[in-house]
């Protein structure tokens, strides 16, 4: 074959194969693509909030927070609370992936959930008055035995925006979801979409359309009111994603 005929066939193959790694690149970020499969938070850029066994990335609002053993320990003792509490870490985030290992023991109400892009707000009155997270929940395991709604995994702005609440599918929740376990939360926010995962099974993908949804935070872990429990975070690790 003539050397100027073989120069032109590598050429017009590596055009077409910049041309697919282009459209796949595109496809693999796009807000419309269905991406199932659970992101991975390891390698570059990952930033482990526990590294060296240290709670120094975080703001420990109260002795009920403490590490034991490469965990956050959140408990509330033998008593309820009056007001919910949260320990948040010190940097903030706007676009990454999330992931956590929880584990959630107490009575039939305990409950807790990751907050992220959190920017605090006065709320309540009087001595119940407390700064609440003005940003999104990923509800980690909430049930409402009284109404039957099955809370886990759902997505909220319960303290800005309350009329926000997207609940996931109960039937995948049932597959996905393990009481009195440890189950790994995985949350993925780019821009206006938010999709969560529960022990690798998506449970939510939801494009908020709110330009006044919160963009940029702290994250943080729960203690609820009105429950006396013992919420376990490990493994608590974060990439940023490039814009």
């Amino acid at each position: 074959m003539p050397q100027s005929v073989t120069s032109q066939a590598i050429k017009n193959l590596f055009v077409v194969l910049s041309f697919c790694c282009l459209t796949v690149s595109h496809s693999a970020f796009s807000e419309d693509a269905n991406e199932a499969i659970e992101p991975t938070v390891a390698g570059p850029g990952t930033i482990d909030l526990l590294e060296n066994d240290s709670p120094d990335a975080w703001v420990i609002p109260s002795a009920r927070w403490t590490l034991e053993g490469q965990r956050i320990v959140g408990h509330t003792g033998t008593e309820k609370l009056d007001v919910s509490e949260w320990i948040y870490t010190r940097e903030r985030f706007d676009d990454f992936v999330f992931t956590s290992e929880l584990k959630l023991t107490g009575d039939n109400n305990r409950n807790t959930g990751i907050y992220y892009r959190v920017n605090t707000i006065p709320y309540g009155k009087g001595e119940k008055a407390f700064d609440a997270p003005s940003g999104y929940e990923f509800d980690a395991a909430y049930y409402d035995a009284t109404k039957k709604t099955n809370y886990r995994g759902s997505l909220g702005d319960w303290y800005s925006r309350p009329s926000v609440r997207v609940l996931a599918d109960p039937s995948v929740l049932n597959l996905a979801y393990k009481p009195d376990d440890w189950n790994r939360m995985t949350i993925r926010a780019r821009g206006n979409r938010l999709e969560y995962w529960i022990n690798g099974i998506k449970v939510l993908d939801f494009q908020d359309p709110d330009p006044n949804g919160s963009r940029e935070g702290t994250i943080g872990f729960q203690l609820h009111d009105g429950t006396v429990m013992q919420a376990e975070y490990r493994h608590i690790r974060i990439r940023k994603l490039e814009k």
